[in-house]
């Protein structure tokens, strides 16, 4: 892949090149510029730039600093803006208008959004030994309105989006050596939105469910309401994998969450957690002093590899 990686949310736009060394990765740049407040809409799926023309200053902004051009690229969005789905099917067919029907009336069932309005992309994933049809489908969905915005911002400055995917997925790529030898694993992220839980079993994901949290909440209340929403994920999980036991569970957030998330993930999931450093991720040489939350998705972002 590009070495090239964007990471947009509502409130900032980073960049950073992530270059393959001997064992791992060099970060040859890290950058981030704050967006206009209000830049984007609200909305369980993120919303429209309600002025695209304040967003290409900050991107020419960002562009201009970089040493050498860009021209292809990776960008993360957070995982309130592109979903993701697990769905059993039959018969599905192989490519093309059918295929997109069946997805979109598969997921119509799944969601309560408006699927028309929606980009849909799909992969083929391991089945569940307990599932009832034959094809397991990780579908990945984002408002196409957004996506465009975007898209056509960053092609306007020269820069062509190749590949768009969401925080807690490209976060698991960027912790495989961590979970890829784990018969059962969990993957947290915490954002400013809210939460990722990805299990995976020896790095692919198995199931996936992101938590709204609302920003107004805090204290006692938002404890209690993740603490029930993770003992409802323990239930979720040992229903949809019956015998299993969970090996690991891998925390990704800000420092200063840290304790809060470690308490309320060995008491909701049964695992004591392991917080993830930058020290934990498989990079070399000299690594900024960000976030593993900012930093992981962006390194998992640029170490996909395409096969010929």
């Amino acid at each position: 892949m590009p070495p090239h990686v964007f990471a947009l949310d509502a409130s900032a736009l980073a960049y950073g090149r992530f270059v393959r060394a001997e064992s791992g990765f060099e970060v040859e740049d890290l950058s981030r510029r704050e967006l206009p407040e209000g830049l984007f809409a609200d909305g369980p799926l993120g919303g429209p730039m309600h002025d695209p023309g304040l967003f290409e200053p900050v991107l020419g902004e960002l562009l201009e600093n970089v040493e050498g051009s860009v021209s292809n690229a990776s960008l993360i969005l957070p995982d309130a803006w592109l979903r993701v789905a697990f769905t059993e099917m039959s018969d599905v067919p192989s490519h093309g208008a059918r295929r997109d029907e069946a997805l979109r009336w598969k997921l119509k069932r799944q969601v309560p959004f408006r699927v028309e309005k929606l980009r849909l992309e799909s992969i083929d994933v391991t089945p569940l030994p307990s599932q009832e049809e034959g094809q397991r489908l990780l579908l990945g969905f984002a408002l196409d309105a957004v996506l465009s915005q975007v898209e056509d911002a960053f092609a306007d400055c020269g820069v062509r989006i190749g590949r768009i995917l969401n925080s807690s997925l490209a976060t698991v790529d960027a912790v495989q050596e961590v979970v890829e030898g784990v018969d059962l694993a969990a993957v947290v992220l915490v954002s400013a939105g809210g939460y990722s839980l990805t299990f995976t079993e020896r790095g692919e994901p198995l199931l996936h469910r992101f938590r709204a949290l609302d920003s107004g909440l805090a204290g006692d209340a938002a404890a209690r309401l993740v603490l029930r929403d993770l003992k409802l994920t323990r239930t979720f999980l040992q229903e949809q994998l019956p015998g299993r036991e969970l090996a690991r569970v891998l925390l990704i957030s800000e420092a200063r969450q840290q304790r809060f998330w470690l308490d309320s993930l060995e008491q909701g999931l049964g695992q004591v957690p392991v917080a993830l450093g930058r020290e934990q991720l498989p990079l070399r040489g000299r690594v900024p002093d960000v976030s593993p939350a900012l930093l992981a998705p962006m390194l998992g972002a640029a170490g996909w590899e395409i096969a010929g």
